[in-house]
């Protein structure tokens, strides 16, 4: 697995039990969500059992925070992490991996880091968010959005499912590197439990893209 330079300094064997645990409680999140769209009857248990696995994540992982949303249409699993700006959450995580191509105050590839003048001015300007957009030799291009929520005093990270499931992406090294960076509590068990959720999805590949395509992007909703 190619982790970038973000987490060189962080242990192969603790990425492996973070990204267990991670990729399936998102994955449960992400079913729930349908689930929530197709008014399935079993959410009266789901719900509380997956929201009660949330708050041990959050322990476990004490630098990173899995949240909740319920609206009308969705059931969102939004992901948040310890940095106090958008400008502090760049230079220390989102700037050490490498492919970075672009970025954005308000949008996406406002400007090309190539630009060495536009992109210094735009740096300086940076408070609340930042679009960033990863070229990478191997996976094709990514993006992400980082979002200063006020209330939570954390910044949101606005990803795209099929990259935060994919463990060479930007995002997905970001939550890594927030998640462990401090430490993690071994002694409590998440992919054990996650796993006996049991959803199996039959649905096609059409299907599939076409339910994922929801997550590209559900930025600042």
């Amino acid at each position: 697995m190619a982790n970038g330079d973000l987490l060189v300094n962080i242990n192969p064997s603790d990425i492996a039990v973070f990204r267990k645990d991670f990729m399936q409680m998102m994955k449960i999140g992400a079913e729930l969500d349908r689930y929530w769209e197709e008014s399935q009857r079993e959410l009266d248990n789901y719900i509380p059992k997956f929201e009660k696995l949330v708050e041990q994540f959050n322990r476990k992982y004490k630098g990173l925070r899995i949240k909740t949303k319920r609206a009308i249409e969705s059931y969102n699993t939004r992901i948040f992490i310890k940095s106090k700006d958008a400008k502090e959450f760049f230079a220390e995580s989102a700037s050490r991996i490498p492919g970075l191509r672009a970025v954005g105050r308000t949008a996406f590839n406002q400007v090309e880091v190539n630009d060495a003048e536009k992109f210094a001015r735009f740096l300086d300007s940076v408070m609340d968010k930042i679009f960033l957009t990863y070229t990478g030799t191997e996976n094709g291009t990514s993006s992400l959005a980082a979002v200063l929520d006020r209330q939570q005093k954390m910044i949101e990270i606005i990803y795209n499912f099929p990259e935060l499931m994919n463990d060479t992406s930007a995002v997905f090294n970001i939550c890594a590197f927030y998640a462990l960076k401090n430490g993690f509590d071994r002694k409590i068990e998440i992919y054990g439990d996650a796993s006996t959720f049991g959803f199996f999805n039959l649905l096609n590949e059409i299907e599939k893209r076409e339910w994922y395509d929801k997550f590209n992007p559900r930025y600042l909703e």
